[in-house]
């Protein structure tokens, strides 16, 4: 990468983490970080973060894709940080940060909606592979943040008129990987993160595929969704609501997920004996 490309990047960078543009200071991520934090601390928190923040992360915690049916609703803040851990806190007051920046601007809205419809394939597919659940929740926040760069750069371009480098997708498409690996050195995101998202080739593991291979098996299996259906996430599923506490199906469970992160519209989910809907024309 030149240096004429990577100023313009950092720049980039440098605009969009100003606690102006962000509307709180990002300092407080670290705060997460301390080992030694208490209850108190990571509840003072909240005031800082904003109330819109503060309600998207409790109704994710709450959802039952992170555990509310089994362990019940979380009341405190701290409980919610304890729910989703610490690293996945962070990087959902980021992209939700950066969507809130980004409102009414088409692309950046649907970056945000398939990174997060990655991030629950992902942790479908790392389950279904037979991966441990440490290792599904490392897949699904790796597919939640692989695209946080081509966010960034394209709330920049909408917000920005000078930015004149980044008007074309083609900039945002060669140059996006770079500035995602700057954001996860900024906010000392951690290191597995590095090689699941950046590697340039499928990894396999001594039987079978690795980790990061699943996170660029769901971006894709995403990708594809939303470009043959109508910018939608399409799942045929059986399907039982989770009214029925003792069996509720996966897919109602991925639909409150969606609810809870105001996404539902980019959601669709068909019975069984439902025919798939076709790209409109």
């Amino acid at each position: 990468m030149d240096n004429e490309i990577a100023t313009q990047i950092e720049t980039i960078e440098l605009t969009l983490v100003k606690d102006s543009v962000l509307g709180f200071d990002p300092s407080i991520l670290f705060v997460l970080d301390d080992v030694e934090i208490g209850q108190r601390e990571i509840e003072n928190l909240k005031s800082k973060l904003g109330t819109d923040i503060f309600t998207y992360l409790f109704n994710i915690a709450n959802s039952a894709f992170h555990g509310s049916l089994k362990m019940g609703p979380v009341k405190h803040f701290f409980d919610v940080v304890n729910r989703l851990g610490t690293q996945y806190t962070k990087v959902l007051i980021l992209l939700f940060a950066m969507h809130r920046l980004a409102q009414g601007n088409h692309d950046a809205e649907i970056i945000y909606a398939k990174s997060f419809s990655a991030s629950v394939v992902g942790r479908i597919m790392a389950r279904g592979f037979g991966f441990r659940d440490d290792g599904a929740r490392q897949v699904e926040l790796a597919c939640l943040l692989a695209n946080v760069g081509a966010l960034m750069m394209t709330v920049y371009r909408s917000r920005y008129s000078a930015a004149y480098y980044i008007a074309s997708d083609e900039f945002i498409e060669q140059n996006h990987s770079y500035l995602t690996e700057k954001i996860m050195r900024r906010f000392q995101l951690p290191e597995y993160l590095h090689e699941m998202i950046l590697t340039n080739c499928f990894i396999l593991d001594r039987m079978g595929i690795g980790l990061p291979t699943v996170v660029k098996l769901a971006i894709s299996a995403v990708d594809w969704s939303f470009r043959t259906l109508n910018n939608k996430l399409v799942f045929r599923s059986p399907y039982t609501s989770l009214e029925d506490r003792f069996a509720p199906s996966l897919a109602a469970i991925v639909e409150e997920q969606f609810a809870a992160a105001g996404l539902k519209k980019y959601l669709v989910i068909i019975a069984e004996t439902d025919q798939v809907p076709q790209k409109m024309h």
